[in-house]
């Protein structure tokens, strides 16, 4: 089984962050170039107008925090492209700040600003890793139990979405950067202004988001991240057809109901249309961060749906969940330490998705099918990891076998994810299965 993680050693962190002198490799990929930039400009002033035509995002006459967000960013961009290198995240850190006195209440800015302070001035103290990890750790048991007097959920949805996965993973990495952590990188990589907008947030990590940083010439780290912002839009528009068709479809034959856990299934596309314009818009400020999603229809197991559907989701269950068990059991042997991984991977996940559920809802969801759609989801994946490792090597089969293969396998994983995902947006395991003997009625 291949497990591929993004992030790259935290040590080397800490040397780009002290990284000013004029040889720094990165002042040469942000020159600007005025075709570029026009270019840039141009399908920019084109993707607003598409985002304020079709009204995306927009759930309401008066909701406009989405298009104002994007307007801020486009706008942004136009300056910091021109601006020295030196300045550059500082001025991208301003405009975050300034999108949150834009768009949210001035309490829950201070709310954010105070926790983030606190955390950051426990993380950087000279005192034992475990220490301050423990005295993070207590941060949270407190902020939990507040929030679930169930008063100032606006401030503690926002909390928990810029603190509740990326401080694991920044609390995991500060132990390896030697010295204080860069308060800039800090605020870099907490305070993002796309996350003041959409609560629902990819897990970015944080040393790969800074050896991102103008890694590759600027101009085709935006051009992409314009394409994945295109993308994202296109997603958007799709999930609002995709909603209108669920919203109609009855069940009443097999056809019917294989359409409809099909579109039950692509409201996804929300999910990744929101992801891809997160991650195309750090692209614009030089993040030359790696795509969210990749072609998850076209999965050919449910390992490679796992890889595919979510990849941050997937690095950050690896890197905090899946490496320290393998490691610590591989020489036990590889198959049974990855398929304890995997196993810990799942159990971390259903756990964590409830968690998360709580801090964006102030709900806790162990639901019959939330419980069921990951029991059954994590006993497929073992066997599929199993089934991976003891894969004898057959003859030598023609390119039109290997083919067919492939094509039968994307169907069949097609079939089991919809039909499981199915399970997972029902609300009791009662409904679903009225929903799938759909003859009965």
């Amino acid at each position: 089984m291949s497990l591929t993680l993004s992030a790259q050693p935290a040590e080397s962190v800490a040397e780009l962050g002290h990284q000013a002198s004029a040889l720094d490799p990165r002042r040469q990929w942000a020159k600007p170039d005025l075709g570029h930039f026009l270019a840039l400009v141009t399908q920019l002033a084109l993707l607003l107008a598409v985002l304020h035509v079709f009204r995306v995002e927009q759930f309401g006459p008066k909701d406009s925090g989405f298009f104002l967000m994007s307007s801020l960013a486009f706008g942004a961009f136009t300056v910091h492209y021109w601006l020295p290198f030196q300045f550059k995240e500082r001025f991208w850190i301003g405009i975050s700040f300034l999108g949150a006195a834009a768009m949210l209440d001035w309490r829950v800015i201070l709310g954010l600003l105070g926790a983030g302070a606190a955390f950051y001035l426990v993380l950087s103290r000279d005192i034992p890793y475990w220490r301050r990890a423990g005295l993070v750790a207590a941060g949270f048991a407190v902020a939990m139990v507040v929030s679930a007097t169930g008063h100032y959920t606006r401030f503690w949805a926002a909390f928990g979405s810029v603190f509740m996965f990326r401080m694991i993973i920044y609390a995991h990495d500060v132990r390896y950067i030697k010295g204080r952590p860069p308060l800039n990188d800090y605020l870099a990589y907490f305070f993002i202004l796309p996350n003041l907008y959409f609560h629902f947030f990819p897990v970015i990590d944080y040393t790969t988001m800074r050896l991102s940083y103008y890694r590759r010439d600027i101009n085709h780290v935006a051009q992409q991240g314009v394409w994945w912002i295109c993308r994202g839009t296109s997603h958007l528009l799709l999930y609002r057809i995709v909603y209108y068709l669920k919203d109609t479809t009855t069940v009443t034959s097999l056809g019917s109901l294989l359409w409809y856990l099909l579109l039950t299934f692509l409201l996804y596309l929300r999910v990744s249309g929101q992801f891809h314009i997160i991650v195309g818009m750090l692209h614009l400020f030089g993040y030359d961060l790696p795509e969210t999603n990749h072609k998850y229809l076209l999965s050919r197991s449910l390992m490679d749906f796992w890889r595919r559907i979510n990849i941050y989701w997937k690095d950050f269950m690896v890197k905090i969940v899946y490496f320290p068990v393998y490691f610590r059991l591989r020489k036990k042997g590889i198959v049974p330490a990855q398929m304890a991984g995997m196993a810990a991977v799942i159990v971390a996940t259903w756990v964590l998705h409830s968690y998360q559920s709580f801090w964006l809802s102030g709900r806790v969801v162990f639901s019959g099918t939330d419980t069921l759609y990951w029991a059954i989801l994590g006993a497929l994946v073992m066997v599929n990891v199993w089934v991976e490792n003891h894969k004898p090597s057959g003859p030598v089969v023609q390119r039109w076998q290997k083919r067919l293969r492939k094509g039968l396998s994307v169907v069949v994983t097609g079939v089991v994810v919809v039909t499981l995902w199915s399970l997972w947006s029902s609300p009791t395991v009662a409904a679903w299965g009225d929903l799938l003997s759909w003859w009965k009625h």
